[in-house]
């Protein structure tokens, strides 16, 4: 019947989501994000890919999805939201945010803060009168749960990458070694509501009156750090909060549905030590700061290692010897439902050969009737499709592309070092 009569609270604490200010804030910053992304293929391809709304539908219900499971494992933890030092991790993460986007994450700002704590709690030991004010508020931080939050909100991050990063890939030119090859964009943003825990030391008479579920003898996995005193005993109080979380990557040498897939696999390893490096924590703290530097570091080498090999290896999307590739095709294009694939190497439009992107578009312009001879994993074959408008083909780039990005790999140093520089000459 307890355990009946938690769930029951649980979930009414989640499913309140819908009349939280917050939840919707999240959302239209995350239509934002994709009416933004919409732009950019605009001036690329001439049109947006994907309706903006339909994205973010999508990210909503794969969003509830993860703040679902998110919710259980953080209430499964125990981690009480007051004792995690959120009001220092949040400004931190801001400032980081102004040295590149992309560290505007708790895996930098949270594991900073704990590495500072557990430093502080070091020398305290030491040299006890240091312990006073803002330093001991922040000494105080239950950092073993702050590594466990972090862990936990990157887990969730790796099953929706792994559910949903391919999907809505957005094609891309880009200037690699290789000259300007093609790639995909993969960008998600999700919103997630959440389950928080906040513990708190109430008289055990207000406890009883309260009709507080008791809990079983194991629980919390992470046990508070507030004493209760005589007559008095510590509470959980169930806390609906709003989270949002953001992937960004690109898949160039493999598939977007494979790049998803990996880097899925690598968050969720990265994931797992990290919350295995907070129970260890839990136990042993003197491994507190090794431990909360790994958040950081280890997230850190997991983006540069990751765009290491995917830029390492050759391109998928190359401009073939003879022919034209195809890159992508428009969601409902004639080509589409014809079955015309991405990677398909088009030789000839009508019997007539195609040189380059040039040939090809103005062959495809001038007749309604479109008749493609086709390779495709070494064999030939021919679709033939009927268009009124737009045939909806996205070309590898070639030396006709109008233009491209080049990307630039950041590690925290050189983003901090070209921040610096373009502050010193604008001043």
């Amino acid at each position: 019947m307890e355990l009946a009569s938690f769930v029951r609270l649980f979930l009414e604490t989640y499913f309140i989501f819908p009349v939280n200010l917050l939840f919707w804030l999240v959302i239209i910053l995350v239509t934002m994000q994709y009416r933004r992304m919409a732009k950019t293929e605009v001036q690329l391809l001439g049109r947006p890919k994907y309706s903006f709304w339909r994205q973010t539908g999508y990210s909503i219900l794969f969003g509830l999805t993860g703040g679902l499971i998110a919710s259980i494992l953080l209430v499964l933890f125990g981690i009480s939201l007051t004792e995690i030092g959120i009001i220092y991790v949040w400004p931190l993460a801001i400032l980081l945010l102004l040295v590149h986007p992309r560290y505007l994450c708790f895996a930098y700002a949270g594991g900073l803060v704990g590495a500072f704590s557990a430093t502080i709690q070091l020398l305290g030991n030491f040299w006890p009168a240091i312990i006073t004010g803002l330093l001991a508020d922040i000494a105080a931080i239950h950092i073993p749960g702050l590594l466990a939050l972090i862990g936990i909100l990157h887990l969730t991050e790796s099953f929706l990458i792994a559910v949903s990063g391919h999907l809505f890939a957005s094609p891309l030119f880009l200037k690699t070694e290789n000259g300007v090859v093609g790639g995909f964009s993969l960008q998600k943003f999700w919103p997630l509501p959440l389950v928080g825990l906040i513990a708190t030391v109430v008289p055990e008479v207000a406890a009883q009156a309260a009709a507080a579920v008791q809990m079983p003898d194991w629980w919390p996995l992470f046990a508070s750090a507030t004493t209760p005193g005589t007559g008095q005993t510590l509470m959980y109080v169930l806390l609906p909060i709003v989270a949002g979380l953001g992937y960004g990557d690109l898949a160039v040498s493999s598939t977007p549905r494979k790049k998803s897939k990996s880097s899925a696999l690598n968050l969720a390893a990265y994931s797992v030590i990290l919350i295995a490096a907070a129970f260890l924590a839990f136990r042993f703290p003197i491994i507190t700061i090794p431990a909360a530097l790994f958040a950081p570091v280890g997230h850190e080498l997991l983006i540069i290692f990751g765009n290491k090999k995917e830029f390492s290896g050759k391109p998928l999307y190359m401009a073939p010897v003879t022919g034209v590739q195809v890159l992508d095709l428009f969601p409902q294009s004639p080509a589409l439902k014809a079955g015309l694939r991405s990677g398909d190497i088009i030789l000839a439009v009508n019997g007539i050969p195609v040189e380059n992107s040039l040939v090809f578009n103005t062959l495809i312009r001038s007749v309604p009737f479109i008749g493609l001879d086709v390779e495709r994993d070494g064999q030939n074959h021919t679709i033939k499709f009927n268009k009124t408008g737009d045939a909806g083909i996205i070309l590898t780039p070639d030396g006709y592309v109008p233009g491209y990005v080049q990307v630039k790999h950041h590690h925290f140093f050189s983003a901090l070092a070209e921040k610096l520089q373009k502050k010193v000459r604008h001043t």
